[in-house]
């Protein structure tokens, strides 16, 4: 290992994993100058086809049937045991999950995966450690796969070929995290995303690899896959999930409290009124500001607008659409027809200056939004929330009363004008969601990361 170089891991599919390791990156970089502080995309890195294809599937699944992601999110919990599952129950919500999955893995995923994967030995992962890894228990597996005789069983022989496509794609994604692993030569190995993480996991276990290995969840929940034997430090969000991986074996003096870390410039709360100004905002109006993520996963706003402009509401919009150009066309006609202001944006890099210029926040829950808004002291509305992670931070948000669950969307209108309308409440949320973020993330992050290099 070389004690001068930290490698950080995340997968770039949405935004949230690599702007908590850009934030680390930086915190890193300010404390010790002479630190080699590298930032990889790992699947990019792997194959640019299988990453294609990976982001693929994992937003078809989302977008097309977000059922069935919270099917598969974690096969170790919950509604994705449908492997033990047993007698007409087990055959119907297995055919069911069959149905849902072959949704997103599609013929186009297959086709894209068997390309990038054409030239791909199996040889670096069996299948039986195959579908262990991915939260099969031995019993299980066993259900699921016949491996004397090479072949899966009813009804997993219906979609036997994806199962061994996704072999390849394990195999291969362990050769190339090993082959990254063993030319940069890490002091430490830190991962925002659990997928690289329980690749370097695997590697350690097989390999013998001494290298630190610190795991940095961003949601307020526990995804199984974390709890791995390999992981030296775990950081998470909030004590609850500290005591979940408690509860899991893993040592109390392994997890560290320090919650999730967010860029600097949401840090130091601005004043409202000089960021409406900067951003051309009406400075007297309620603002609304509306963030779908990335990839502008947004309800549909037309009839909250309707009703706030009918009860003459002194609201404005300003609503970041992301990449989604049918949102940004209907948006725009939206506009039209309406004397709300409303401010349309696609990507931007002052989101910061958004929220301190906003009175309330409609998002989806995830990890790095919802705390870059609390620690913005922004109240949330909470939509169109994703089966698993996204669901595991509403429930805490909730049980906490530090945000608002709209739902669907419907009820926005309605949910927003009452709480306009009742300021103390409105503060209310902010203040009992901003005691919930570190300011301090990244930087205590960053000192548990270099104390591992001596």
């Amino acid at each position: 290992m070389s004690k001068g170089k930290i490698l950080l891991l995340a997968s770039f599919i949405g935004s949230g994993h690599k702007k908590a390791a850009e934030a680390v990156e930086l915190a890193l970089k300010e404390k010790s100058g002479s630190i080699d502080v590298k930032l990889v995309n790992f699947f990019e890195f792997a194959s640019p086809g299988v990453s294609k294809a990976i982001s693929n599937l994992y937003f078809k699944l989302l977008h097309s049937n977000p059922r069935t992601w919270g099917y598969l999110y974690d096969p170790r919990e919950g509604k994705a045991r449908v492997a033990e599952l047993m007698g007409i129950r087990g055959l119907w919500e297995g055919a069911r999950m069959k149905r849902s999955f072959e949704i997103g893995f599609d013929k186009e995923v297959e086709k894209d995966l068997s390309e990038a994967l054409s030239d791909v030995s199996t040889g670096a992962m069996g299948m039986r450690e195959l579908l262990e890894f991915l939260g099969a228990k031995p019993e299980i597996a066993e259900k699921i796969y016949d491996e004397k005789n090479d072949r899966f069983l009813f009804p997993y022989s219906l979609i036997g070929r994806k199962i061994r496509l996704l072999r390849k794609l394990g195999s291969f994604l362990y050769t190339r995290m090993k082959q990254l692993l063993l030319e940069y030569d890490p002091g430490a190995v830190v991962c925002t995303q659990v997928l690289p993480c329980m690749f370097v996991d695997r590697i350690k276990a097989r390999e013998g690899l001494k290298v630190p290995l610190i795991a940095v969840l961003t949601d307020f929940g526990l995804h199984s896959y974390w709890c791995k034997p390999n992981v030296d430090a775990f950081v998470v969000p909030c004590p609850e999930v500290a005591e979940m991986l408690s509860a899991k074996g893993v040592v109390k003096e392994h997890t560290h409290d320090f919650g999730i870390p967010i860029d600097r410039k949401f840090i130091s709360r601005k004043n409202k009124l000089e960021m409406r100004e900067k951003l051309g905002f009406n400075p007297q109006l309620f603002t609304v500001l509306i963030m779908g993520g990335g990839t502008g996963f947004l309800v549909d706003l037309s009839a909250a607008v309707r009703m706030w402009e009918k009860e003459g509401l002194p609201f404005q919009l300003a609503v970041i659409a992301g990449e989604n150009e049918e949102l940004k066309i209907r948006l725009e006609d939206l506009r039209l027809k309406m004397k709300i202001p409303v401010f349309i944006y696609s990507f931007i890099n002052n989101v910061e200056e958004l929220m301190a210029a906003s009175d309330i926040i409609i998002t989806k829950p995830g990890g790095l939004s919802i705390t870059e808004s609390m620690i913005s002291y922004l109240p949330m509305v909470l939509v169109k929330v994703i089966q698993g992670q996204e669901e595991n931070n509403l429930r805490y948000l909730l049980k906490k009363r530090a945000a608002v669950d709209a739902g669907t969307g419907r009820k926005i209108g309605r949910i927003v004008r009452d709480l306009y309308k009742s300021p103390e409440e409105l503060s209310g949320l902010w203040r009992r969601a901003r005691g919930l973020v570190n300011a301090d993330s990244a930087s205590k992050i960053a000192d548990l990361i270099l104390s591992y290099l001596g």
